[in-house]
């Protein structure tokens, strides 16, 4: 299976501490035709694909996730097709979650502390917490029944907290939970870097919790990610090509609408490539 990230949207609500994207201060949306010509590019010689709609905040786009679903049905019944969408979570309302069911989209939700207050990790613009929307999210997806998972960056700032956002989503009837290490995209970022042995700590101590992790399920001989296999493409709001998301700016691959140069990235290793090759760039930019 192939899988397509779709940036469709590099506006959003908030203003996270490690944001990733590339010019925080746009607000450009993803056209149809760039959607179109990645999901062509693919399903001319690929039969499965998975499309993760990504962002800034994808539910700022949310027409254009409705109009890929409805083009992939229409032009491709034959093919086998899968949608998620990674969201922040405090969009989430009972009209949206409704027809993200209809789509069948799977919903991952960031989530990085269950502390209604803390307004550092990820604020608003304004500079005000998000924790309490996103959690009405997750409560408007449980009462529509919408599975959905959990992934949580991990920094200094809510490593000493994990095994208790752990134990709330337990109680609350998640099933799965992803933990992505923070990676670092600018040289203050370097100061919420998590102590990886402390991590790993706490991991150990949530191996018989009931709830799926990711992170312990990962057999060391496995591929990382798609990216290891060549199997992954990205694609931004103006069709240029990546190798995953948090690598947006390095290793252009062409861009999608040129229909020219396009090149797939491909890695042998084990590991998170983009997390091992941004440290090395910040900590040496030269």
């Amino acid at each position: 299976m192939k899988f397509l990230i779709l940036k469709i949207t590099n506006n959003c609500n908030l203003r996270c501490i490690y944001c990733y994207r590339e010019n925080n201060s746009s607000k450009k949306d993803m056209e149809f035709k760039t959607a179109k010509n990645a999901i062509d590019y693919i399903l001319k010689s690929d039969d499965r694909l998975k499309i993760q709609f990504t962002g800034g905040e994808p539910l700022l786009n949310f027409k254009l996730i409705e109009k890929v679903v409805d083009y992939c049905n229409d032009q491709y019944p034959d093919k086998n097709i899968s949608y998620a969408i990674q969201t922040n979570g405090t969009l989430l309302k009972e009209g949206t979650i409704e027809r993200i069911k209809e789509l069948d989209i799977k919903v991952g939700v960031s989530l990085d502390t269950i502390d209604p207050r803390d307004a550092t990790l990820r604020p608003y613009k304004n500079g005000k917490p998000s924790t309490l929307d996103t959690l009405k999210g997750i409560y408007l997806l449980r009462k529509k029944n919408v599975p959905f998972g959990i992934t949580t960056v991990v920094t200094s700032k809510n490593l000493p907290h994990l095994l208790d956002l752990v134990y709330y989503l337990i109680s609350i009837g998640v099933r799965s939970i992803s933990f992505d290490l923070l990676k670092p995209k600018k040289r203050e970022h370097l100061s919420l870097m998590p102590m990886e042995g402390e991590f790993r700590k706490i991991l150990e101590e949530m191996k018989d919790l009931p709830i799926y992790i990711k992170n312990l399920r990962r057999n060391s001989q496995d591929k990382y990610c798609y990216l290891n296999s060549g199997d992954l493409l990205f694609v931004n709001e103006i069709g240029d090509i990546y190798p995953c998301p948090t690598l947006e700016g390095c290793f252009y691959g062409g861009n999608i609408n040129s229909g020219e140069g396009i090149k797939l990235f491909k890695v042998k290793c084990n590991y998170c490539f983009a997390r091992s090759y941004l440290m090395k760039v910040v900590n040496d930019p030269s």
